[in-house]
């Protein structure tokens, strides 16, 4: 899991899912203050400040930015 600023227990990861380019990715995301980390054991780590949005749609943003970022390598 990420880290966090917390003493006390690690944020538990909420489980995300979206359909990217046909293909189903799933991942889980934390929110730690202002920023949301996206995990996905096939695609990496990604983060970004939570901003004007809401958590999640930003986690599955990040998720999507893993999946085109995954198919770009793929190709090369």
């Amino acid at each position: 899991m990420a880290r966090h600023k917390s003493l006390e227990r690690p944020p538990a990861g909420k489980r995300i899912e979206i359909e990217f380019d046909g293909e189903r990715h799933e991942g889980t995301y934390t929110v730690d203050g202002p920023m949301v980390t996206v995990e996905s054991l096939l695609l990496g780590i990604r983060r970004a400040q939570v901003g004007d949005g809401s958590p999640e749609a930003i986690a599955r943003l990040l998720l999507a930015e893993l999946a085109h970022t995954a198919r770009l390598r793929s190709r090369s």
